[in-house]
């Protein structure tokens, strides 16, 4: 009767430490899986932001391509820096100066390779 009580201790003790690593490996995996969500989350965030003001950049340049034939050089990079503060303003789009000058330059260079292309 005695190793009968001992063996139902020793199973239920066993059970128990079963239940807490099985507690443990979940609230791992659960943490893991949360951290890598959140990263991927924040990632597509930045790459979608990225090309809406890439977006609007594009239709500054565009814009100004066609309004301001007289410009050349810098005259037309600051015109189209202005127009794209200035619409990003009222769009209340937040975009740093130096996104403004890296986004402008790619899509000048865009503009230059395609005619390129079109010769």
């Amino acid at each position: 009767m005695l190793d009968t009580i001992k063996e139902f201790k020793i199973m239920e003790n066993l059970q128990l430490e079963i239940i807490n690593l099985a507690i443990v490996v979940i609230t791992t995996l659960v943490g893991w899986v949360t951290k890598n969500a959140v990263a991927y989350l924040k990632k597509k965030g930045i790459i979608s932001k990225l090309e809406s003001n890439k977006a609007l950049v594009k239709i500054a340049v565009d814009a100004v391509e066609q309004t301001y034939k007289t410009l050349h050089g810098k005259e037309k990079f600051n015109m189209a820096k202005a127009e794209v503060v200035e619409l990003a303003q009222s769009k209340g789009i937040k975009i740093t100066e130096k996104e403004i000058d890296l986004l402008i330059e790619s899509v000048v260079k865009e503009m230059n390779e395609t005619i390129k292309e079109n010769k």
